[in-house]
């Protein structure tokens, strides 16, 4: 393999002469076979995940033996063979952007003996023009060889310069790992390394007859003046006969390369079929179906997605992380197939591909336009800072990460960053025109008078809970600041609800449940939103937030009331637009877009990556606790796993609360009485939290740790504030329902006994954290949070009834100023037996 990489520099494989001298530093060699865990192993070499440990470490010696014997056996009667090879080539610049070709040629392998001992002599001919082919000078993609010639790692005259262990079995096959012992030279036919490194390790598959049937070699450590940073060569052997009844030899089917260099990573699959030999006659030996590798089928997903075919695109990529999650390039180009579609999943997707491929700026600007486009300026800046330093010869980024900072606040950072755009890209006309509208646009000072009217709507009920009416003006005193205000207008609003009337007393003419109301000239003067939390919500409460809106509906006669049934996620779908019909709300609860509204919730995906976490943290627990090797290995993937969590949390909570706020911003402008009741699970707003807090409990030094959940979400005070600033109450009921003893169901099996006391009460902070943030939203906006019922419609009915009936103070604050600061209200009753549930206060932003 190592002779090979003469091919990347344009030599042909079949002269000696002109190769050159790879200089390793072998205090950089890293045994990754030899001393990896089985959770290593995995991660290296994703098939190795069905791996069962080795049993019998002395059967090691026995099919090192066996095997070196029957290779050697097999290449004295090798004889001189070619084959088509098949070659896809792609090359993923900064890891994510992709180029690919294809080649074909026909691959020769002769034997040829040296002092004795057996050699190959590999090569490719052209099959258009006969001649050896050369690889051009300008290297763009990555083509290597001498397949065969690896094979002498395992020839007995070579096992003693490397170091072996037995794994273990996959499948039916034993599996063997090497690497070169520090100081021995590569064997014969290869470059002679200096400074006595130790420039191979690999893997090697055994069938039943010890027939080698696969070999990985994988080159780590700095090579001086070399340009690939590690390479990888995965070889597929499979049997040829050339003449019925004669020698089977074992000869390559299938080979996958794999190199990283500074500014991204080389993937190349040859095929081989058509083996032919001018001494023994000729076969066919046809590749394979094989199934394209990750690689591939991200290549091919590109190319969907460039045609226009998203959807096949996105199926495809889906299908590829499913066989390797760790490539960066299908994380990317997920990403951008999901980016019109679904916003928070391509948030997720750029994330994935920046944290595997840290050092792309591509991933990072991706990652900051898809958070900019969720509000998180914040977020978004440090991305484009990421990326900046990266490339800082990139004018759009740094465009980019002036847009951010001008968002969030930063006007010099923003400048700066306009001019450096401008500057790097001064034929760009679009960049120096943002820069001097930026400068023309500073901020000026201005003399405005404004008179503004603060309104508060008062719902009063007694200590049974039944709303009380017939109060006066004079019975109400408003507070500010806890300054007393003057009182400018009061009015009630007390509209019986029909759907409250008996049917003795509803008049013979009224409107049934299920008909259009017969008036639809009466002006629209409250709304009802009905807002599912399809992210968060579990699909078994979908029965109990079916019933109690059906409940309520089936006898909802609101004449001058309209109602809107929505469901939110990271995305919004509307159920019902905005009527009058109570009956087209009935019909959509019972039809199958309300199904799989929950259905496509996170609920059960976030609990289960949960699920695993804690049994990823038992493992390691356990190992740690019986001094196994696997301690260390283990914990220190450990809080990467909690960032993965804390990052999907973060970034579709974003969009969440994205979507809530454009639903207030919609509703903003209304003057009836508007309503949002949100059945929802609930949600943190400090994501990771727990993840981080049961890491810590397993672990004492990673307490330090807890800090990562302490950043809480942004977004949500925008969408609270608009909210009591418009008079929009949100009406919170907990579609978990009866909070029992199962409630905070905390393991899901396989919790170490020990720590199923701290799960349990990192779990039940959890769950009473998602509580309280529904119960947050309905105290900022002046709504009710209904909760640890298994009686939704209660939380309904209410919802329902303060909206009919309610008291409507207003005034003109003594406190002027439009400071954009929080303004808090108090309404106190001559009765001080009464309750009052109305809005905290305001803020008092520009109108």
């Amino acid at each position: 393999m190592l002779e090979s990489f003469r091919v990347c520099y344009g030599v042909n494989m079949s002269r000696a002469a002109g190769c050159l001298l790879l200089v390793v530093t072998a205090a950089s060699a890293q045994h990754l076979y030899i001393d990896a865990t089985r959770e290593e192993l995995a991660r290296a070499v994703p098939e190795l995940a069905a791996l069962q440990p080795a049993s019998d470490a002395d059967k090691l010696d026995r099919l090192l033996r066996s095997a070196a014997e029957t290779l050697n056996s097999s290449l004295e009667l090798f004889v001189d063979v070619s084959a088509a090879e098949h070659i896809d080539e792609m090359r993923f610049d900064s890891s994510v952007a992709a180029s690919s070709r294809v080649e074909d040629y026909r691959y020769g392998i002769r034997p040829t003996l040296d002092g004795g001992e057996q050699l190959f002599n590999e090569f490719r001919i052209d099959p258009k023009t006969g001649a050896t082919a050369h690889q051009p000078e300008s290297i763009q993609f990555l083509t290597l060889g001498h397949f065969m010639q690896t094979l002498s790692y395992l020839m007995p005259q070579y096992l003693s310069r490397s170091t072996f262990r037995y794994l273990g079995t996959v499948g039916n096959f034993e599996v063997l790992a090497f690497a070169q012992k520090e100081g021995e030279t590569p064997p014969r036919g290869h470059i002679v390394m200096a400074a006595g490194a130790v420039p191979l390790q690999g893997l090697v598959w055994l069938d039943a007859s010890n027939r080698i049937v696969r070999l990985r070699t994988d080159l780590l450590g700095a090579v001086e003046g070399f340009p690939l940073e590690t390479a990888a060569t995965d070889i597929w052997f499979a049997p040829v006969s050339f003449m019925p009844g004669s020698q089977v030899f074992w000869l390559p089917r299938q080979v996958t390369e794999h190199a990283r260099f500074a500014g991204g990573e080389f993937h190349s699959v040859h095929r081989f079929l058509d083996y032919r030999s001018e001494s023994q006659g000729t076969v066919g030996l046809l590749a394979e179906a094989s199934t394209p590798d990750t690689y591939e089928l991200t290549m091919r997903a590109i190319e969907l997605a460039q045609a226009g075919k998203t959807d096949d695109a996105v199926r495809a990529l889906r299908e590829a992380l499913k066989m390797d999650a760790n490539v960066a390039a299908a994380h990317f180009a997920l990403g951008n197939a999901l980016r019109a579609s679904d916003a928070a999943a391509s948030a997720i997707e750029f994330a994935e591909a920046a944290k595997l491929a840290p050092d792309s700026a591509l991933a990072h600007n991706a990652l900051g336009v898809a958070l900019s486009r969720q509000g998180d300026a914040k977020a978004a800046a440090e991305e484009y800072r990421k990326a900046v330093g990266i490339a800082p010869k990139q004018a759009v980024t740094h465009f980019n990460l002036a847009q951010a900072l001008e968002k969030s606040g930063d006007r010099a950072g923003a400048l700066a960053e306009y001019r450096t755009a401008a500057e790097l890209a001064p034929d760009n006309a679009s960049f120096k025109a943002r820069l001097d509208a930026f400068r023309l646009d500073a901020p000026q000072a201005s003399i405005k008078v404004d008179v503004r009217q603060v309104l508060v709507p008062v719902v009063v009920t007694d200590h049974d809970g039944h709303r009380v009416t017939g109060l006066k003006r004079g019975d109400f005193r408003v507070f500010e600041d806890g300054v007393e205000q003057k009182l400018a207008a009061f009015s009630v609003e007390d509209a019986e609800a029909p759907a409250a009337q008996t049917a003795a007393d509803t008049p013979a003419n009224a409107p049934s449940a299920g008909k259009p109301p017969a008036t639809a000239e009466v002006p629209v003067r409250r709304t009802y939103v009905i807002c599912i939390d399809a992210l968060h919500s579990d699909f078994g409460n979908m029965v109990r937030v079916r019933q109690a809106i059906r409940k309520l509906f089936e006898t909802e006669r609101g004449i001058d009331t309209q109602y809107l049934l929505m469901a939110v996620g990271t995305s919004t779908q509307i159920l019902v637009n905005l009527t009058r019909d109570p009956q087209k709300v009935l019909d959509a609860v019972d039809g199958k877009d309300f199904q799989k509204v929950f259905l496509a919730s996170r609920s059960g995906s976030t609990r289960e990556e949960i699920r695993q976490f804690i049994r990823r943290m038992d493992e390691v627990r356990q190992a740690c606790d019986r001094g196994q090797p696997d301690c260390d290995p283990g914990k220190r993937e450990l809080p990467s796993r909690a960032d993965a969590i804390e990052r999907q949390e973060r970034i579709v909570n974003m969009s969440f609360l994205d979507q809530l706020r454009n639903l207030v911003l919609q509703l903003a402008p209304g003057h009836e009485r508007r309503t949002v009741v949100m059945f929802s699970d609930g949600f943190q707003l400090m994501p990771g939290k727990q993840a981080y807090d049961m890491l810590a409990g397993y672990f004492d030094s990673f307490r330090s740790l807890q800090l990562r959940g302490l950043d809480p979400l942004a977004g949500l005070d925008s969408v609270t504030r608009m909210a009591a600033n418009n008079n929009i109450p949100f009406y919170t009921i907990d579609s978990r329902g009866l909070y029992t003893s199962g409630f905070y169901d905390a393991s899901g099996g396989g919790t170490a006994s020990r720590m199923a006391p701290m799960v349990l009460a990192a779990t039940t902070a959890a769950e009473t954290d998602a509580g309280l943030t529904l119960s947050g939203i309905a105290a900022d906006t002046g709504g009710v949070a209904y909760q640890n019922s298994n009686d939704l419609f209660k939380g309904l009915e209410r919802a329902f009834a303060d909206g009919r009936q309610y008291y409507m103070l207003a005034y003109v604050p003594s406190n002027g100023a439009v400071d954009g600061k929080f303004r808090a209200i108090t309404v106190r009753l001559n009765n001080d037996k009464l309750k009052i549930q109305t809005k905290k206060g305001y803020w008092a932003d520009a109108p």
